[in-house]
């Protein structure tokens, strides 16, 4: 009878540790995962709505944030934080979302206007998260609809 335990033991053991080997493994996967669909979105963004600037750096982070993703105006990088958007969809909307941002923060007086804006009505009101809000809800659908 020891010896049964023994193996039931060490074998449990065995599959608990593989698993969370298999886990560890699986995680970079889901961040290749996540900038392949993002830059997929960028793409049928630009062929959607083509203008002349440099398309923007996309950054897949991990890190803990406040939103689930930002534009940065002055590095020209949309970070997507994928703790806080995980599903495809939300990874389609958020990116959506940050390129819409993209599109109309093209000069540095655009972008201070932005900050300003932002403390005058606060992130819920702002008029650009109100727009962008907006039309990336829209913009998926048409996106999903077209690539799924």
């Amino acid at each position: 009878m020891d010896t049964f335990f023994k193996w039931y033991f060490i074998i449990v053991g065995g599959i608990f540790i593989l698993t969370l080997i298999l886990k560890k493994l699986e995680s970079p996967k889901e961040n290749i995962l996540v900038e392949e669909l993002s830059n997929n979105v960028t793409e049928w963004f630009i062929e959607m709505y083509p203008i002349r600037k440099k398309s923007p750096r996309i950054v897949i982070s991990g890190e803990s944030s406040d939103y689930a993703g930002t534009y940065t105006f002055y590095k020209n990088t949309i970070t997507l934080f994928t703790q806080n958007v995980s599903d495809y969809e939300g990874i389609v909307e958020i990116t959506l979302h940050e390129l819409v941002h993209w599109r109309e923060i093209t000069s540095l007086s655009k972008d201070q206007l932005y900050d300003k804006q932002l403390k005058e009505y606060g992130y819920e009101n702002h008029p650009q998260e109100i727009w962008c809000r907006t039309v990336a809800a829209e913009l998926t659908k048409h996106y999903i609809k077209q690539r799924v």
